[in-house]
């Protein structure tokens, strides 16, 4: 591995155009240059402009987890150009084909009749090489969307908790920095809900890890259905989950909260190989919201965290608001 600096091996040119590039494609996007956002559109720039060994020396030096995001990203664009190489040349040969079928009464014409059997075989010929040639072409886009279609759920792994469905703590980083700095910047509400369910290890003890399992499956679903479209559930760790309330005061958290700690109450869940076992859930809430005193998102979650935990030592199964 070549151990200088990035400085050395590439002009600091080269690597102020891609940054300058990148910070306009946000812009254009009207995304804020958090260091997430900001990353991801620096490697998808720098690939974009044929700086792919670029991209590859600073994978090296990036933990496992994010060098797999960037490679998967790169993927993802080095498969999109070529779909559209693929299709470029299948349109390419239909017009080539469809040009020799069009004038061929037109040369048959011109020329001798001796010289037209001869040139007519020649034409065929290379007709018969197109449908080939065209027959190759599609059997690549289909094995180049079927890689797309690979990449796609690659892309949904790197985000989602494959147990529950809910977003992963990856996707809470780059989510949650992007919605502190839009609160930030234009001064708009924001909060952020901690939960856990009561008592889990009881469940898992008691019905299984099978069940404990559907347990978690079931407290997703049933956030969902009480969140709007623009908010969001990320599972924290183990039974711990955070929920993203964009557009949302202290208030208005607390109240979001309520609503899921209800649902989540009267909600009964069958055990799966028993139907006679019923698994009664509950859950605790801490509530945090955004101010102009806190210096970045985590500041926020600490709140939440800490509201979650006087929940949990106050009986369970309700509410507490961050100071």
């Amino acid at each position: 591995m070549d151990n200088r600096n990035t400085e050395e091996l590439y002009s600091l040119g080269t690597i102020s155009e891609i940054a300058r590039q990148a910070l306009k494609q946000l812009i254009n996007e009207q995304k804020p240059a958090v260091p997430p956002l900001y990353e991801k559109a620096f490697y998808r720039t720098a690939i974009s402009m044929g700086n792919s060994d670029l991209v590859d020396h600073l994978m090296a030096k990036m933990p496992t987890g994010q060098a797999a995001t960037v490679l998967i990203e790169k993927l993802a664009f080095m498969m999109s150009g070529l779909d559209e190489n693929m299709k470029y040349y299948r349109q390419g040969i239909d017009v080539h084909s469809e040009q020799i079928s069009d004038h061929q009464a037109k040369i048959k014409k011109l020329v001798a009749p001796e010289t037209w059997d001869e040139l007519e075989k020649h034409l065929t010929g290379v007709l018969v090489a197109n449908d080939q040639m065209k027959q190759r072409v599609v059997e690549a886009e289909q094995r180049i969307q079927e890689q797309e279609n690979n990449v796609s759920q690659l892309q949904h792994k790197i985000r989602f908790d494959p147990l529950t469905g809910a977003l992963n703590r990856y996707a809470l980083d780059e989510d949650i920095s992007a919605e502190f700095s839009r609160s930030k910047r234009y001064i708009r509400p924001l909060s952020i809900v901690m939960a856990d369910i009561d008592y889990f290890k009881k469940i898992n003890d008691t019905y299984g890890h099978a069940a404990g399992d559907e347990v978690l499956k079931a407290f997703v679903m049933l956030v969902r259905k009480s969140l709007r479209d623009v908010d969001n559930v990320y599972r924290y760790g183990g039974e711990e989950f955070v929920i993203v309330l964009p557009e949302t005061p202290g208030a208005g958290g607390v109240i979001a909260a309520e609503r899921l700690r209800k649902n989540i109450e009267k909600h009964t869940l069958k055990h799966k190989t028993d139907s006679s076992l019923k698994i009664l859930i509950t859950a605790s809430f801490g509530v945090a919201s955004y101010t102009d005193g806190d210096p970045n998102y985590h500041s926020i979650i600490d709140r939440a965290d800490a509201a979650l935990y006087r929940a949990k030592n106050s009986g369970r199964n309700r509410v507490e608001q961050a100071f």
